[in-house]
């Protein structure tokens, strides 16, 4: 009986393992899609695509947390998670400017405003009236 207990308690850590192993995959896996699409489109250097990976992986392992969160409930404070998504946007693009050139920046907000106004349920946000970074970070709305 004890073995039997052991053997479904050993089951259910290694599905939960890998599980949890799978979804570190996903992530991985856009993470490097989307460095090679910024690295391509903003022609950035090694070090650069080298040095946003933590931003980028940051900031998609954080926003698909408050999605999941809100995923399944029956009622939803949009304004919450809206501002929440926004918060986590401006820290991204803040500390994307400290690795990218301006130029760079303002390239890469136009090319995510572009994708998200032809995708707009597709979570990612879009700056008012263009490019607008300050030492704040940017104005952005979803």
């Amino acid at each position: 009986m004890i073995g039997k207990c052991l053997g479904y308690v050993l089951f259910l850590f290694l599905a939960l393992s890998a599980s949890v192993f799978a979804q570190d995959e996903d992530l991985q896996s856009t993470v490097d899609y989307k460095v090679n699409k910024m690295k391509t489109f903003l022609d950035l250097a090694d070090s650069q695509a080298d040095a946003i990976k933590p931003i980028i992986k940051d900031y998609l392992a954080k926003r698909d947390a408050v999605l999941q969160e809100v995923d399944g409930q029956g009622i939803i404070d949009h304004t919450a998670t809206e501002s929440t998504l926004k918060g986590l946007k401006e820290n991204e693009y803040k500390k994307l400017g400290k690795i990218l050139s301006d130029g760079q920046m303002k390239k890469w907000i136009n090319k995510e405003n572009l994708l998200a106004s032809l995708n707009p349920d597709g979570g990612e946000s879009t700056v008012d009236d263009g490019p607008s970074l300050t030492a704040d970070g940017a104005n952005f709305k979803f």
